[in-house]
């Protein structure tokens, strides 16, 4: 007799994927007289699971470390992603545990070494359900307690006037305050973007921001770390980064951006954006979902007269304040040359400024440390911009 659908909801379904076919068979007559347990399909071939799964939506994946016809190492990497609900249990062999630290890093925890003990199996992957379940649990809980965390958008009045750099070396003094806050960068400057070069994240890192798109309405928070670059340095500083080629920007709908910003918002204490300067759809999303922008410019009459162009934009927008306005690469030289000129165009006063240092900052690129750790003015203007943004952080 076929089950009906009410009786197959309430059993947990398994999904079953060996390349030996007597331990695909032996493995699947170990859950055929669970009670709980409903054996979805029992495959012995990569192609045929990479199908299937696109089709069906399994509580626990089975999987043979060695099954045929498929990349591994790709599969894991996409699976966690693409699907957050199902909890892979990967089976191994001992000589496969040199690859355990790969294996971690897309978020395997469940993993059952040979020989194979088909009569303890069933309890053994219904123990990894249960607790899998326990951890979000946990994380619910975590979240429901947690204050929304706040967006800061950083913009500039055109390329190359120290956005990207101001990002980075934020984001390092914000993770670091004795508060321990969570801090999300996120590359926003689509494609490409310059943080991992700023930061010395690995070039062949290829997650990004395009990877949540197709989960944005079932983040969870190990789905979100199997995305982000963690700092090895910095516990508490995450990196969300730019797509590393260029994509078709109708998938990275608007609608979708807003319901990602709103998860992350419950992960992280601040989300600092680094923009282009530009205003298509997916940055007028930032802006208006920000509580704060800050927008930077240099002391050429260029980049002047674009900043004062850049905030009219904003009249039109529905952003939660007025921008504020950071004047970089200051010197008594440039104040001689462009006070006069800013105390014309200028709608907002100067929120803050950043020294100019063009020795220690082409060191900072060139060896791969943030400025910050240097004590410098830079470190210290810095540090400024970030005291003001714990300071509003605490009064939302």
């Amino acid at each position: 007799m076929t089950p009906n659908d009410t009786e197959l909801n309430a059993k947990l379904s398994i999904l079953l994927a060996f390349s030996n076919s007597d331990e695909l068979s032996q493995v699947k007559s170990a859950f055929q007289h669970e009670p709980d347990v409903f054996v979805e399909d029992a495959l012995s071939d990569g192609f045929l699971l990479s199908n299937k799964i696109k089709t069906m939506t399994p509580d626990v994946l089975v999987l043979d470390y060695h099954l045929r016809n498929i990349i591994m190492g790709d599969f894991l990497e996409e699976a966690t992603i693409r699907y957050p609900t199902t909890i892979i249990v990967l089976i191994v062999s001992e000589a496969d545990l040199v690859d355990l630290r790969k294996l971690i890093s897309v978020s395997i925890r469940n993993i059952v070494t040979r020989p194979i003990n088909f009569t303890q199996l069933p309890n053994l992957v219904r123990s990894f359900f249960i607790a899998s379940f326990k951890d979000k649990k946990h994380q619910a809980l975590d979240i429901s307690e947690r204050k929304p965390g706040m967006m800061i958008a950083i913009s500039g009045s055109k390329g190359g006037v120290g956005k990207s750099i101001l990002t980075a070396n934020l984001c390092l003094v914000l993770s670091n305050l004795a508060e321990k806050y969570k801090v999300l960068c996120i590359d926003f400057c689509i494609p490409y973007g310059d943080q991992k070069a700023i930061l010395g994240i690995y070039p062949e890192k290829s997650h990004s921001i395009a990877d949540l798109i197709p989960i944005a309405d079932e983040l969870t928070q190990e789905k979100i770390k199997s995305v982000v670059v963690q700092s090895q340095y910095y516990p508490h500083f995450d990196v969300l980064l730019s797509p590393n080629k260029p994509i078709n920007m109708h998938e990275m709908s608007s609608g979708a951006m807003k319901r990602i910003f709103r998860t992350l918002r419950l992960f992280y204490d601040f989300i600092v954006i680094d923009m282009n300067p530009s205003f298509d759809d997916l940055n007028r999303v930032v802006f208006e979902k920000a509580e704060k922008i800050l927008i930077l410019f240099t002391p050429e009459i260029h980049s002047i007269y674009r900043l004062v162009n850049q905030l009219k934009e904003f009249q039109w927008m529905k952003i939660k304040a007025p921008p504020e306005i950071i004047y970089n690469r200051r010197s008594k030289k440039t104040d001689q040359s462009v006070a006069n000129l800013l105390s014309r165009v200028l709608p907002y006063p100067i929120f803050a400024s950043i020294t100019d240092d063009p020795k220690n900052l082409q060191l900072s690129l060139n060896q791969l440390f943030p400025v910050v750790t240097k004590k410098i003015p830079i470190r210290r203007d810095i540090m400024a911009i970030a005291r003001k943004i714990v300071e509003w952080y605490l009064e939302l």
